[in-house]
């Protein structure tokens, strides 16, 4: 059936309709992360250090996954290509639930971390057509996306707080209300209504095949090199990012250590979750407060909170205080959490344009995937040595030694007024 303008506009603004209650089922996994460690532990029979292992696969088939996904997404178009990516979130799900070991681990996160990164490019464009050419298309987009946002968020914390009562009654059921809820996500991502023109191929510029791929990430790459200040943003993130990988796993390991209940774990992520949503409404604050200080409190807060975390877990006898500090430390960590994503994603944007912005965030998100990946494969080694709170301490040691160096090269590179930065700094935003 021919698409008219007309039919094109009216399924453009019903997926729009639609696109928040499908972000609720289907931005990410409900009932899931708070009881994910017990569950591959107690259930599957892996170790502490095994689950990291397995989880390493995740960002790294994530991120080699990209290209391939873009030229899928040219083939199929984004509305089939989505509902794929859903329906691999599903039966990863489904691949955890029924297999066995180490194997279906991997296995899992290899083909979410597929399902994921078409859903990725898919979902933002489908919203991204219906606002453009709108008047305040941005505001639009924002408001639209944020809607999904906030019905997940509240969903997650709901769904968290209860998963550790859920997973004491019956230890699948949590995994069986995930796949259900991905499973509600894939049905609802069917109804999204087409509006391509399936003889009409999709241009490289709106879905970055292999050649704009790779192109995007030369240029990006040669103006971070030539860049003082990018050189010392993309360092700090690829680390901050390789801390924020494993926060949650092993916290969730150290939990299992020191013998809190397992239906507390969900109540605990429950409340951190909500301490890093409220945070993350003020951003703006924590940048005007601590302006070209921020990254350095946000940076040795986090590193210092896991050497304390570690310790407290070591030396207390007291499980009472023991806990009070852990929870304290982890509770610093998650409402720089909140604001962070955000104004990383701010620091980057500053002096580019448009176009710029976007190979830099390219660029990004391959050293991100780098550092997250190298980040489990240290944890899964230490771990397979050591207890969960002397490999904290370690790693927060490390840390905290190496930002000092990192903090050190960026302290004349970052935070300057534009004047004082060098042209190679911020001359890219000419080119078009």
């Amino acid at each position: 059936m021919e698409l008219t303008n007309e039919k094109i506009a009216q399924a453009k603004k019903y997926n729009a309709k639609i696109f928040p209650i499908y972000k609720l089922f289907a931005w990410d996994f409900l009932f899931y992360y708070s009881i994910s460690f017990l569950f591959l532990t107690q259930n599957k029979g892996l170790t502490a250090s095994q689950v990291l292992f397995a989880e390493a696969f995740y960002p790294i088939f994530k991120l080699l996954s990209q290209i391939p996904c873009v030229n899928i997404i040219e083939i199929l178009g984004k509305r089939k290509s989505l509902i794929l990516g859903n329906v691999c979130v599903a039966f990863g799900i489904l691949v955890l639930i029924l297999g066995s070991g180490l194997s279906s681990a991997i296995l899992f996160n290899i083909i979410t971390a597929f399902g994921y990164s078409i859903k990725a490019i898919c979902e933002g464009t489908i919203l991204t057509d219906f606002v453009e050419g709108q008047e305040h298309s941005r505001t639009l987009y924002s408001n639209i996306d944020g809607k999904g946002s906030a019905y997940w968020y509240f969903a997650d914390g709901i769904t968290a707080f209860f998963c550790g009562f859920i997973y004491v009654f019956n230890n699948y059921l949590p995994i069986i209300l995930c796949l259900v809820s991905a499973v509600i996500g894939t049905l609802i991502s069917l109804k999204f209504m087409p509006y391509e023109d399936s003889n009409v191929k999709t241009t490289i510029e709106e879905t970055k095949s292999f050649k704009a791929y790779f192109k995007d990430l030369r240029v990006a790459f040669k103006h971070i090199f030539k860049s003082d200040r990018l050189k010392a943003l993309i360092l700090f993130s690829g680390m901050f990012y390789a801390l924020l990988t494993v926060r949650s796993t092993i916290a969730s390991s150290l939990f299992t250590e020191i013998g809190v209940k397992e239906e507390y774990f969900g109540i605990i992520f429950a409340v951190l979750t909500v301490l890093s949503g409220i945070s993350s409404k003020y951003q703006d604050y924590f940048h005007r407060k601590y302006r070209n200080k921020l990254l350095t409190n946000f940076l040795l807060t986090f590193s210092i909170s896991m050497v304390v975390i570690g310790l407290a877990a070591i030396i207390s006898n007291n499980f009472v205080f023991t806990i009070i500090i852990i929870l304290l430390a982890y509770a610093a960590q998650y409402i720089i959490k909140g604001p962070y994503y955000t104004l990383q994603k701010r620091y980057l944007n500053s002096f580019t344009s448009p176009s710029m912005s976007t190979k830099i965030f390219s660029a990004d998100i391959l050293i991100e995937g780098i550092f997250g990946t190298l980040m489990y494969w240290v944890s899964s080694f230490l771990l397979s040595f050591i207890n969960t709170s002397t490999a904290i301490t370690i790693l927060g040691c490390i840390f905290t030694i190496a930002f000092i160096f990192v903090l050190d090269y960026m302290r004349t590179r970052i935070g300057l007024k534009p004047e004082e930065y060098k042209k190679s700094d911020i001359y890219f935003t000419e080119v078009h």
